[in-house]
């Protein structure tokens, strides 16, 4: 079976059609956490499914200002790739069924993988837990601001209190037809909830496989926003959306067995858990790279907003960059899991997806030892004290925390060079082009580009 097979097989296209499908839309996400889309009606589905669609490999250098750059792997307008539906994952976009959505692999003319392909990076890294002996499980938590009124002079939807039910009951028929949307569409919500700040929404997505679990932070944004445009809302995922603000993430919640061993143990993580987690705990600085880089995203990452700004970990510390869950006493120790807390939504699910694993199964590979988690908040820590037991901010600036990816052998060699590179010419791009700017004015650039 050709890859275009897997992807693409007959008895999917004919039950979308079956099912009532009028217009296929099938999407990427960009190396500035973009999602980028071509649809196409019934009628063509059997030949985009055959075929695939053409996209330009120049797609891996577009800016978030939709600038298009350069990198030695990817330069000018010279070329083709076939985007093509991986249909077997296709979700309508609503209760109706009759717009649909798939993610897509980007492919050779010759209809074989391309490097610069961001889901076919994370689906390796899959691939190499499960030889590990891995069973990875990953869930997002998706954080977004909710606003009413035009793009241009745009308003938060509720005004507070912080976490309170008067925030669900302005937005209930909102939330009520999400929460249908969404299980319509395959990705039923753990958790709807008003979080932190005015308008600010988060919207849980269970445990699924990595490559799963990507594909549905991006089936889920889209959803949410189609259901707002219904209910004549605006909806950012932006880092940031209103200065001031408490910004927004996109947590990532990690969980693997070995060999049929869970990842907790007794309230505390099991002896393979402590090696994935000190894996990615080596990595933070790089990783903050992938998960975190926008313009804004250094302006979120801040103490006292429990968006990790230390690079440590700590059991159910919501200040660490690495918060362990044991979970509660009914469902350990199969509950336990680790919750990275550094994600907002401008990074690429895939690529930070495919980052984190390849950091913990670094430090499963090298059996690397975990040091003491901390059990208060890092910043109540006097600086000598943080340093003794090696805690240290993460990056402060977008370059720093770009120069810390370039420098990672870890990332680097598990993403490889066609995709770190384009990457790193996008975010460098956005830094020079955006970076002065007031946050004022690099929020207003960043708002509606998620």
């Amino acid at each position: 079976m050709s890859i275009t097979d897997s992807l693409a097989p007959t008895d999917h296209v004919n039950a979308l059609l079956d099912g009532g499908l009028r217009m296929l839309i099938t999407s990427i996400v960009d190396n500035a956490g973009i999602t980028r889309a071509k649809s196409v009606p019934a009628q063509r589905l059997r030949t985009a499914a055959r075929d695939g669609i053409g996209l330009s490999p120049v797609f891996a250098v577009m800016c978030t200002d939709d600038a298009i750059t350069s990198s030695p792997l990817v330069n000018g307008p010279v070329g083709d790739n076939r985007l093509m539906p991986d249909l077997g994952s296709a979700a309508p976009l609503g209760p109706d069924q009759t717009v649909y959505w798939a993610p897509a692999d980007q492919l050779s003319q010759e209809h074989q993988p391309v490097d610069i392909c961001q889901r076919a990076t994370l689906r390796r890294q899959e691939e190499r837990a499960v030889a590990a002996g891995l069973d990875v499980k990953l869930g997002f938590e998706l954080e977004f601001t909710v606003f009413t009124g035009d793009p241009g002079d745009p308003r938060v939807a509720t005004l507070g209190p912080a976490y309170g039910v008067l925030a669900t009951l302005k937005l209930e028929d909102f939330a009520v037809d999400l929460l249908e949307a969404l299980d319509a569409a395959g990705v039923p919500a753990e958790q709807l909830h008003p979080e932190y700040a005015q308008g600010q929404l988060e919207v849980a997505l269970p445990p699924v496989s990595p490559l799963a679990a990507a594909d549905q932070s991006q089936l889920a944004r889209l959803v949410v926003h189609r259901v707002a445009r219904k209910h004549d809302l605006l909806v950012s995922f932006a880092p940031i959306t209103v200065a001031g603000f408490v910004g927004n993430g996109a947590h990532i919640h990690f969980s693997a067995t070995l060999n049929g061993v869970p990842f907790g143990d007794n309230g505390g993580p099991s002896e393979h858990a402590r090696h994935l987690i000190a894996g990615v705990l080596a990595e933070l600085d790089g990783l903050t790279g992938v998960l975190a880089p926008s313009v804004v995203s250094a302006d979120r990452r801040v103490p006292g907003n429990w968006a990790g700004a230390y690079a440590c970990w700590g059991p159910e510390n919501r200040e660490a960059a690495l918060r362990y869950v044991p979970g509660s006493i009914t469902g350990r120790p199969d509950s336990a899991n680790c919750e990275i807390k550094i994600g907002d939504p401008s990074g690429n699910a895939y690529l930070s997806a495919a980052a984190v694993l390849a950091s913990a199964l670094t430090g499963l590979e090298q059996k690397m030892v975990l040091p003491a988690g901390l059990d208060h908040d890092p910043a109540s820590y006097p600086e000598a004290e943080l340093e003794r037991m090696g805690v240290r901010r993460l990056p402060l600036t977008l370059a720093d925390a770009l120069a810390a990816l370039a420098d990672s052998t870890v990332i680097r060699t598990a993403l490889g060079e066609a995709i770190v590179d384009p990457f790193l010419a996008v975010r460098r791009h956005d830094a020079q082009s955006l970076g002065a700017l007031s946050l004022e004015d690099r929020v207003r650039a960043l708002r509606w580009r998620y």
